[in-house]
């Protein structure tokens, strides 16, 4: 028999692993990927790399929704497609569709770099839950993008 605490430890933790374990979604840059919604200043929360081609930038919608304001702008080439010339391409990355995540830390990104594979950038990240409302912080965690120039790919790993 189970205590009281084991199910409840339990039934807790289930409820919070989709909100840790959801995967991000990339999508066309839209509403989310207007200028005005760049949080300043532009100098701290947005990054370049390989030799300004890449440009990252946190997007905040203005605090709604509350819980989930915070989104990834990644500018970058398109790649070398069948589709013409190569041009800058705009992507924003969500928690889930419709949803950013809680926080964002553009300055404590890291970054690595795959020949085969493009630019892999690790950005930490803050999720909301249900026990925020009672004081606690956002369960802490990393998301991972990988960006290609060779093909203009644009994805989470």
């Amino acid at each position: 028999m189970h205590d009281f605490k084991s199910v409840l430890l339990a039934t807790t933790t289930a409820a919070l692993l989709p909100v840790i374990a959801s995967a991000q979604v990339v999508g066309e840059c839209d509403w989310l990927g207007n200028a005005a919604n760049i949080a300043e200043p532009w100098e701290v929360n947005s990054r370049t790399f390989a030799n300004g081609n890449i440009r990252i930038a946190l997007l905040d919608t203005g605090g709604e929704p509350v819980c989930c304001s915070a989104h990834l702008l990644v500018l970058s080439p398109s790649g070398n497609g069948s589709d013409g010339p190569a041009y800058r391409q705009c992507r924003v990355v969500s928690a889930t569709a419709g949803q950013g995540f809680y926080s964002m830390d553009i300055p404590g990104i890291t970054a690595s770099y795959d020949p085969a594979r493009g630019l892999l950038v690790s950005v930490p990240v803050g999720h909301w839950h249900q026990g925020m409302d009672s004081g606690a912080g956002p369960i802490p965690g990393r998301m991972d993008i990988r960006i290609n120039q060779a093909n203009g790919a644009v994805y989470y790993e």
